[in-house]
């Protein structure tokens, strides 16, 4: 039984390790698809919304953030940035 189960431990992890995003850019593209499916409806125009994320994924990017930051120590941050990338979208966020 153990020995059957390595070579099927070893197939899904070699399985999951093909998936997702695998170079810079793929990886910049799929945070820019996420943004857009969670921030992008923020502008009824597709164009801002892409602008928006964007933005946001490189900034953030540059400071070692990600989105999810927000629900850490990185919240003053990631907020900041999001604000002013909203500002350079020319998407108007609603106040606190």
């Amino acid at each position: 039984m153990r020995i059957t189960s390595i070579p099927a431990l070893l197939a899904l992890t070699v399985a999951l390790g093909s998936c997702g995003p695998q170079t810079p850019e793929e990886v910049r593209e799929a945070s820019i698809a996420k943004c857009e499916r969670q921030f992008g409806r923020m502008s009824p125009d597709p164009a801002k919304g892409n602008a928006l994320c964007s933005c946001m994924t490189d900034r953030l990017a540059e400071q070692g953030l990600e989105v999810t930051d927000m629900l850490g120590a990185g919240r003053a941050q990631v907020e900041s940035i999001t604000r002013g990338c909203a500002a350079q979208a020319g998407i108007a966020l609603p106040t606190r």
